[in-house]
């Protein structure tokens, strides 16, 4: 079964010139591009849908995420430094 272009008889080829002229017509008559209203609202809702996405991938990444095992240190171990004047009155 092959795909033909244009009807082979002269009523056909004229009814799909006049079919596809009408269906033309009425393509270009629907793409009037829109207002920059409807353009900047088009582009929040993107940018909120991204946003949501996102969260949602990381908050799903994060509950299943392993935990950390933590290091526990000894109290003993840790220093404490103090650097600077023993007292907080200006020097002179």
């Amino acid at each position: 079964m092959s795909l033909m272009l244009f009807s082979t008889s002269k009523t056909g080829h004229f009814a799909q010139i006049l079919t596809s002229g009408l269906l033309g017509n009425a393509v270009v008559a629907q793409l009037t591009p829109p207002d920059p209203g409807q353009i900047e609202l088009y582009g929040h809702l993107v940018i909120q849908i991204l946003v949501a996405v996102v969260t949602i991938w990381a908050t799903v990444r994060k509950a299943l995420q392993k935990p950390e095992s933590v290091l526990r240190v000894p109290v003993a171990s840790t220093t404490t430094t103090t650097s600077g004047p023993a007292s907080d009155a200006p020097a002179q």
